[in-house]
């Protein structure tokens, strides 16, 4: 029931009564270890004390002694299964192992039991949300709103479904109206920016960007030069860094912003991920290219590459997009290809991303769905993906059907070689896709029915990649649909 770390140091004797007085004291003077103690000396004398299960497994789940905290709180549900706040005290401690579904029917619950309680309906939705029941999870943080209405967490969290729905300009409502209630808060001038950003309303999107270096979440440290950040002057042939802070595909879309900064009279310095190096240094503008932030030359300002649009002061009208501006530099003293001149349209495709990245469930395709692609005659598959992803090419339902290319790369500009031999690239949101829109390469790109700002909303082209085509998921997670309406174009070519 309790940790062993929090179990009375010898037998417990006397008035519980008094045991109680005792935790309830050291609970209010924040001696959270002795307080357990004291609780779990209460439970020796009276195991059916229904405060001393409840507080004990408050102070285990402070301490992440979550299965011995679940254990207490069960024990208090049995004996008084109507109390306040002990559901959601459970709902936590089973999110925390894992236990989704379990999680969201204690919170159910506690919305019945406490139906004038914010929290409980703001606690119900972010279940249901989590599990993706959106329209659910709507109804709920409605009603935590109806009960609190400067509710800032349940604003944030309606506006995400709503967006998640494809609601974006009811979301704005409620991200600006968090924004007017918490004006210094992160997340909501981040929620507002990238959503007025995916409706192509990108000045006050790209302000709102910005404030993504004090989200808590952010992956990126904010940087730290002596050197002053450039504003956008003229430069008078400064040298300036440029550097990364994200992932590859916004390292290729937000490097062609050098041209601009070279255009302004810079000495463009570029920093990037060593396996983006050799295709950095063909970006116009770009006059070195470095893979490393520790003993950089010299340089006299700064920017990072994701907040030039916002310096330059972007609008869809002014995206600079002069396509291609990344290139495979091929060898002429080199007799290598990539790709073998059969006849057939020549179809290279990646259907996975990162692990890593935070949105890859709903962005990445299971390699199963692929297969009735693979019928479709006249068209020679080649696969692009690289990592755990292209493993799948050895199984049977593969093996003989797509050549696998993405296991002989060695960085990305054997990844921009193999590419330029192609007719056409199929990529979920990745940097494949990010790479072949660069080069000017035909491309379809298939997204989730939430995508990312960059591909804005309801619009099957982009004002990024000219050469790119849209495919949108007619709802969520409807992967057989689309790749359905897919299979339909390649047939017709």
């Amino acid at each position: 029931m309790s940790s062993p770390a929090f179990s009375p140091r010898k037998p417990a004797t006397g008035d519980p009564h008094q045991l109680l007085q005792t935790a309830r004291q050291l609970l209010n003077e924040q001696r959270s270890i002795e307080a357990a103690r004291a609780f779990a000396a209460v439970l020796a004398v009276q195991p059916d004390c229904v405060e001393a299960l409840a507080q004990l497994g408050q102070l285990l789940f402070q301490s992440n002694e979550f299965p011995a905290s679940l254990g207490c709180l069960q024990q208090a549900l049995r004996i008084s299964p109507g109390m306040p706040r002990l559901n959601a005290l459970m709902a936590a401690v089973l999110r925390k192992l894992g236990r989704l579904e379990e999680s969201a029917v204690c919170c159910e619950r506690e919305s019945r039991i406490s139906p004038n309680d914010p929290d409980a309906h703001y606690n119900l939705a972010l279940a249901r949300q989590t599990l993706r029941q959106i329209p659910e999870a709507i109804v709920s943080y409605r009603g935590a709103l109806r009960l609190r209405p400067h509710y800032l967490d349940a604003l944030l969290g309606l506006g995400r479904c709503l967006r998640q729905t494809r609601q974006a300009q009811a979301a704005l409502d409620y991200f600006t109206d968090a924004v007017r209630l918490a004006p210094s808060d992160a997340r909501a001038h981040w929620e507002l920016g990238t959503t007025q950003l995916a409706l192509g309303q990108y000045i006050p999107g790209w302000s709102g960007f910005e404030w993504r270096w004090k989200l808590p979440d952010f992956t990126t440290p904010p940087p730290r030069y002596e050197q002053p950040q450039w504003d956008g002057r003229g430069l008078n042939g400064k040298r300036i860094f440029l550097y990364c802070e994200q992932g590859y595909g916004d390292v290729i879309q937000f490097s062609r912003y050098a041209t601009l900064v070279a255009a302004r009279g810079g000495q463009v310095m570029l920093g990037c991920p060593k396996p983006l190096q050799p295709l950095m240094e063909t970006v116009p503008g770009v006059a070195e290219v470095v893979t490393v932030r520790q003993d950089l030359p010299p340089f006299d300002t700064h920017a990072p590459l994701m907040s030039l649009p916002f310096i330059f002061g972007t609008t869809l009208e002014t995206i600079p997009a002069t396509i291609p501006y990344i290139h495979a530099r091929v060898s002429t003293s080199s007799q290598k290809k990539w790709v073998e001149d059969l006849p057939g349209k020549k179809v290279g495709v990646a259907w996975a991303g990162s692990k890593t990245h935070s949105n890859d469930a709903n962005r990445s395709l299971p390699s199963e769905l692929l297969k009735p692609l693979l019928k479709i005659p006249g068209i020679r598959w080649h696969s692009l993906q690289a990592g755990e992803a292209a493993q799948v090419l050895a199984h049977p339902d593969f093996a003989g059907k797509v050549v696998d290319l993405g296991s002989r790369f060695k960085d990305f500009h054997d990844t921009a070689e193999a590419i330029s031999e192609l007719d056409l690239v199929i990529a979920v949101d990745t940097a494949v896709a990010h790479l072949a829109g660069a080069m000017g390469k035909t491309a379809w790109l298939i997204l989730p029915f939430e995508a990312e700002w960059r591909w804005m909303t309801d619009c099957d082209d982009s004002p990024w990649y000219p050469t790119i085509r849209l495919f949108r998921q007619s709802s969520p997670g409807n992967w057989e649909e689309l790749l359905g309406r897919v299979a339909r174009e390649l047939a017709d070519l």
